[in-house]
């Protein structure tokens, strides 16, 4: 995608920002900026896309880097309040619990899964959520992990379901239809905002071309410059 998007649109971001206390083995611990909203802003940014950003106090994050197996909790966290009353185009909420009371705000909405399934008490601990907003979202993300906590009944009305695989790949299902897509295997000491970054491209991509394959390409090669880039630095 180039640095200027195909049409003008009015976007809104509902997400946290976090500081990541990661944990590695022997109790080290290393400090670091994160969140969603670090990670999806940061793609808006580079496809040159304006938006709106809602989010609270900056929440604060562990995650266990232990085992090879990241799994975070969330230590504290503050409420998003969205105080506009302006519909936007186009909308993405990507949380790390469920701080923003879930409904549609924009023409078009997207929703990445991971808070409202997150119990953020202990590591990695998954919980129940159910909510009717659910089925106004046009864009529903979910690892699948995730998707077991949701009804079964609730997920056959989403409307399109990007199901990650980590680096497996990915599924998309829309209309009782499934396309799966490989990715290639990249090596990267972590992959923390690889999801966000996947999340944010796709549903960008897919918003201005309505073409899953367009948009599941751009997608894959944006997490994949992503995870790259960690190992520069």
């Amino acid at each position: 995608m180039t640095n200027k998007p195909e049409r003008v649109m009015s976007v809104a971001i509902i997400s946290s920002f976090a500081e990541d206390r990661l944990i590695f083995a022997n109790e080290k611990t290393e400090c670091r900026e994160g969140g969603p909203a670090l990670f999806i802003s940061n793609v808006f940014k580079k496809c040159g896309i304006p938006f709106k950003l809602f989010c609270g106090e900056k929440a604060i994050v562990e995650i266990d880097m232990r085992n090879n197996i990241e799994k975070g909790r969330v230590k504290s966290i503050s409420k998003i309040i969205t105080n506009s009353n302006k519909t936007f185009d186009f909308a993405l909420v990507s949380t790390l619990l469920n701080e923003f009371s879930l409904k549609r705000i924009a023409n078009f909405n997207c929703l990445d899964i991971q808070g409202y399934v997150r119990d953020g008490s202990d590591f990695g601990k998954k919980k129940f959520f159910d909510s009717e907003e659910l089925e106004n979202f046009d864009i529903i993300k979910a690892t699948e992990e995730e998707i077991k906590y949701l009804s079964k009944q609730r997920v056959s009305k989403i409307k399109l379901l990007l199901l990650t695989r980590g680096s497996n790949g990915f599924e998309i299902i829309q209309n009782e239809c499934k396309y799966d897509f490989s990715v290639d295997k990249i090596y990267s000491s972590d992959t923390i905002g690889a999801g966000d970054t996947f999340f944010a491209a796709f549903c960008i991509k897919y918003y201005l071309t309505n073409d899953i394959f367009q948009s599941a390409r751009f997608a894959t090669k944006t997490v994949a410059d992503f995870l790259k880039s960690k190992e520069k630095k």
